[in-house]
């Protein structure tokens, strides 16, 4: 490994338990692993879009497919198209039984743009979960 710092983490003797369980699930090959792992996923989910620079990013959007949401997300899709890459969407059924509508953008453009159409998305009718990762 290039530039490797050593660092001590203290851990409650349950959650230490329970990363030794993921580590052995997952194959990590060391806590060390998995531990990184965690960190780097946080570091780069924690991304913030007020940067006013160009970003490449996830977004993820499931709702309830409803006229109106439809109709709002197809809004969205014309404002924002400079900052879509790529589209996947399905119907799916939720662990409640209930029909959901997932949409999976794979987006780059300037982080203000990108910001605002995750703010038109997060404010959709219906929306069961959203979520965007900037990297």
């Amino acid at each position: 490994m290039v530039n490797v710092e050593r660092i001590s983490i203290s851990f409650p003797k349950f959650l230490l338990k329970e990363i030794d369980e993921v580590v052995k699930r997952k194959g990590y090959s060391s806590r060390s692993e998995l531990i990184r792992d965690a960190v780097r996923k946080y570091v780069l989910e924690s991304n913030p879009l007020d940067r006013n620079e160009v970003v490449s990013g996830i977004i993820i959007v499931v709702y309830n497919p409803t006229k109106e949401s439809l109709e709002r997300m197809s809004k969205l899709y014309f404002e924002y198209n400079k900052v879509i890459k790529s589209l996947n969407q399905a119907y799916v059924t939720t662990s409640c039984g209930k029909n959901a509508k997932v949409e999976i953008f794979v987006v780059e453009g300037n982080s203000k743009d990108v910001s605002k159409f995750y703010d038109g998305i997060s404010k959709i009718d219906g929306k069961i979960y959203d979520k965007v990762i900037i990297f």
